[in-house]
């Protein structure tokens, strides 16, 4: 391969020139173009102000929802689960108080019908061998 040196090559003209005084002039003119104005500085605790009030509004925001949650979800009506663990282990409450407080309506939601014949029951019971043990208890 042949070497290449560019101190012995002719240079070759780019076509581009500059014109005389360009660059001493340059930065005079650059500061004539400049608006006069000058930039508005922010302090940096200004920014750090910003940030911690966003911080204390989301904390505000995050401590609240569960606030608002619970007051609004509050219903007059007890369910099922808590009630049914509270009269299971509630020992002063009697079958006698517990039938004093169903009506005709809440008799009428308790009654099951599973449509069984009484001659399926007959069989299901001799052929058992714990018969005993369904007529003690």
């Amino acid at each position: 391969m042949k070497t290449f040196t560019l101190d012995n090559e002719p240079n070759i003209n780019t076509g581009f020139t500059v014109p005389e005084n360009y660059f001493e002039d340059f930065s005079k003119k650059m500061m004539q173009q400049l608006p006069e104005k000058e930039a508005k500085l922010i302090p940096i605790y200004v920014r750090k102000k910003t940030w911690l009030y966003a911080a204390a509004a989301i904390l505000i925001l995050a401590l609240s929802i569960p606030i608002y949650t619970n007051y609004y979800n509050n219903s007059s009506e007890i369910d099922d689960v808590t009630l049914e663990n509270y009269i299971t282990y509630q020992s002063t409450v009697s079958d006698a108080d517990l039938v004093n407080l169903l009506d005709e309506q809440d008799i009428q939601k308790m009654s099951v019908d599973l449509g069984i014949e009484d001659i399926t029951i007959e069989n299901e019971l001799s052929q058992n061998k714990n018969l005993e043990q369904y007529l003690l208890n």
